[in-house]
C-alpha cells in the first residue's frame, strides 16, 4: 500500500483548472459555480487562478489536459464555505492524477450566510442545504463525466467522495444515492450534532460493504467536537471506516487561509462551544497540518480506486508514524 509521506509533497503533473456555471435540475432558477483541477500535461506555467480571499490557487485556467484517463473525485464545501477553500488539497490531489470537481453549494456559501440576520431564515437555509448539497455533488460528477469541462478523459465506474463539514457529512450521503461513489474522505465531519436527528435516514448507515472511508478530525475542534460528534458518526459508518486525528488542530486546518479564519472564529465564538477556541499560537502549525491532511487523503484515494476487490482500510501505524507525531488513530 501507498504510506502516506509518499503522498505529502506535491506531485509530478501541473494543474489545470475549469469553471462551468451548472444549472440545478431539480430547482428552476437556481444555479451553481463548479470548478474542475485536473491534471495536466503542460507544466505549471502561467499565473495562478484566484482565490477567494487571497491565498495561493496552485492551479493555472485552461491549460491542456493530460491524455491519460484518471479517477475523478467531488469536493464538498462547509456550511458557509465555497468552492475553492481547501485548494492546498484540491490541487494536491490533482498535481498526483486525481481530477478533483467541486460546486459552490449555492444558498449555503459564504456571502450567502454572511448576509442572514434571521434565525428562522438561517434554519430554512440549512434545511434546504440538506437536500441540495447532495444533488449537487452529483450533478457535479455528472457534468464531468459528460464532458462538460471538455475533453477530459475520467474514469467513471469509481468516484470519490471528499468534503469538509457539513459537506464531510455530505459526502458520506453519496455512497446511499449513487453506487458510483465507492471511496469517502470526510474532514471534520458534522453529523446529527449539527444537522439534527434527519441527518441520516433509517438503512443509510453503515454504508455499504463495497465503500472504503477515511475520516480525518481535529482533535482540538470546538465546532465538530470529537466526543459529540465524530466519534459517535464513526461508530456508525461501517466496518471498513478508518478514522485519525491531528492534535491541537481546529476546525479551519482543513481549509486555505488557516490563521485568517481562526483568528476571526476566535474573536467571534459560537454560541454553545463546549469550551473556548485554542489561540493559533497554540496550535498544530498550518504546514504540518495540511502536508498530513494532504499525504492522508491522496494516500487513501489511490489505494481505494487502485483495489478491485476489498476496499481499503487506511494507513498503517508505521505510515502514521512516519508522516507526522501529531497524526493518530482515533
Amino acid at each position: 500500500m501507498i504510506q502516506p509521506s509518499e503522498r505529502s509533497e506535491r506531485g509530478p503533473y501541473g494543474v489545470g483548472l475549469r469553471t462551468l456555471t451548472l444549472d440545478d435540475p431539480h430547482t428552476p432558477g437556481r444555479s451553481f459555480e463548479t470548478d474542475l483541477w485536473y491534471p495536466a500535461a503542460e507544466p505549471r506555467n502561467g499565473p495562478q487562478a484566484s482565490h477567494p480571499f487571497g491565498q495561493r490557487h496552485e492551479a493555472v485556467e485552461d491549460l491542456a489536459a493530460r491524455g491519460e484517463t484518471c479517477p475523478l473525485a467531488v469536493f464538498s464545501h462547509g456550511n458557509a464555505g465555497m468552492r475553492r477553500q481547501s485548494t492546498f488539497l484540491t490541487t494536491h490531489l490533482a498535481s498526483w492524477g486525481i481530477a478533483v470537481v467541486a460546486p459552490d453549494h449555492a444558498g449555503n456559501t459564504f456571502h450567502e450566510m454572511a448576509r442572514i440576520t434571521d434565525e428562522a431564515e438561517r434554519i430554512s437555509v440549512h434545511r434546504s442545504a440538506r437536500e441540495n448539497r447532495p444533488r449537487d455533488a452529483l450533478a457535479a460528477v455528472d457534468a464531468a463525466l459528460n464532458g462538460a469541462f471538455g475533453p477530459i478523459a475520467l474514469e467513471s465506474a469509481h468516484v470519490a467522495a471528499i468534503g469538509h463539514s457539513f459537506g464531510g457529512w455530505t459526502a458520506t450521503k453519496l455512497p446511499g444515492i449513487d453506487p458510483r461513489v465507492r471511496t469517502v474522505c470526510a474532514l471534520a465531519p458534522a453529523s446529527e450534532a449539527f444537522i439534527g436527528r434527519s441527518a441520516y435516514r433509517p438503512g443509510e448507515l453503515p454504508l455499504p460493504e463495497a465503500v472504503a472511508t477515511l475520516v480525518i478530525a481535529g482533535i482540538d475542534d470546538v465546532l465538530v467536537d470529537l466526543d459529540l460528534s465524530v466519534r459517535p458518526l464513526v461508530a456508525r459508518l461501517g466496518p471498513n471506516t478508518a478514522a485519525v486525528g491531528l492534535i491541537d488542530a481546529d476546525h479551519f486546518h482543513f481549509c486555505d487561509g488557516i490563521e485568517l479564519l481562526h483568528a476571526q472564529h476566535e474573536s467571534n465564538p459560537r454560541p454553545g462551544q463546549p469550551r473556548a477556541t485554542k489561540a493559533y499560537a497554540q496550535s498544530l502549525p498550518g504546514h504540518r497540518a495540511q502536508r498530513a491532511i494532504r499525504a492522508l487523503t491522496t494516500s487513501f484515494c489511490e489505494a481505494s480506486f487502485s483495489s478491485r476487490t476489498t476496499p481499503s482500510t487506511g494507513p498503517t501505524p508505521d505510515g502514521l508514524a512516519t508522516l507526522d507525531a501529531a497524526v493518530r488513530w482515533l
